[in-house]
């Protein structure tokens, strides 16, 4: 039985001397055959490459807890939404919320059945009403100068109508036309005041229907006149104002020369020379002009008769002109 020092090779007569080299570096043990089976036929194996992730195991996440009170809320939110909808529609389709009266205000000249027709709101929801539409159409009517549309829940519109005021009259020849103060011709109208001036125009030939135009500019030149005190400083009543398309407005008063204004330009300027002039009137300082001329003199010319100015023209500036 061999013992364990021939088993591990330390012992017996087949030890190997150390040699000087082998004493200082000792050299491992040489390592053992290995047995490898004659050829027969070997089989090629490729390992396949797979990636370390897909090998690895997949980990379970962990379960988030389900915030329950959110989701409610969510959940009513989204209930209370669809019940707004769907109660809009309802109240659109419904006849609740629909026009069925309808109050008309400050109608005296227009028909207050014509105005509620105009506006053409019977009938329609109170929710998608156009109010602006609504009035735009009232106030195309004749008589109406503008309106204003109000919805009156639950089933309600109310019509707030402003008619046309007329303030005088323009006559040309046998017409006689309703204007207002900025001179448009009215077709229906509330009737004007007992004392509301009159503005005849003059031409040549009678103008017929079609042509009867007023001048704008006159219109608020004589409402200027009349409402800004002018006549009360000249101490003059106007009897009448005249109008021609060559030389515009001439004021025509009682006791006292008539005035070519023209327009309304230099409007300050022509009212402080009137008034000069109408004070020089009253004191007898206005020079006489000759009545047959018609034309400013200092003396009359034998064979003429002098007058007093029976016109003052101021249409041009610091050149005014007696006649």
């Amino acid at each position: 039985m061999p013992s364990l020092f021939s088993l591990f090779g330390l012992g017996g007569d087949n030890r190997r001397r150390p040699s000087p080299r082998s004493r200082a570096y000792p050299q491992m043990a040489a390592p053992a055959r290995r047995y490898e089976r004659p050829e027969v036929g070997r089989a090629e194996y490729q390992r396949a490459d797979y990636s370390r992730s897909e090998y690895r195991p997949e980990r379970r996440r962990p379960e988030a807890d389900v915030n329950w009170r959110r989701r409610g809320i969510l959940a009513l939110t989204g209930l209370g939404t669809v019940a707004m909808v769907a109660g809009a529609v309802w109240l659109y389709r419904s006849p609740t919320l629909r026009v069925r009266v309808i109050d008309v205000d400050g109608a005296q000249i227009a028909d207050a059945q014509a105005v509620a027709s105009a506006a053409g709101i019977s009938g329609s929801s109170l929710l998608t009403l156009n109010l602006e539409t609504a009035a735009a159409s009232v106030a195309k009517l004749p008589a109406v100068k503008s309106a204003k549309v109000t919805r009156v829940w639950p089933h309600g519109a109310r019509i707030e109508v402003t008619e046309h005021q007329a303030w005088g009259y323009w006559q040309a020849g046998p017409q006689r036309l309703v204007i207002d103060e900025t001179g448009r011709v009215l077709e229906q109208s509330r009737p004007p005041t007992a004392d509301a001036p009159t503005i005849v125009e003059v031409a040549s030939v009678a103008p017929d229907a079609k042509g009867v135009s007023t001048d704008p500019d006159t219109v608020l030149l004589v409402n200027r006149l009349r409402t800004d005190g002018t006549f009360d400083r000249l101490k003059v009543k106007p009897t009448s104002y005249v109008f021609r398309r060559d030389r515009g407005l001439t004021v025509i008063v009682a006791g006292g020369p008539a005035a070519v204004l023209g327009d309304s330009s230099n409007y300050d300027f022509k009212v402080r020379t009137w008034v000069a002039l109408m004070d020089q009137v009253r004191a007898g300082q206005v020079p006489q002009v000759q009545a047959a001329q018609g034309r400013p003199s200092g003396a009359t010319r034998p064979g003429q008769s002098a007058a007093m100015a029976s016109e003052i023209d101021l249409r041009f500036g610091r050149n005014v002109v007696l006649r």
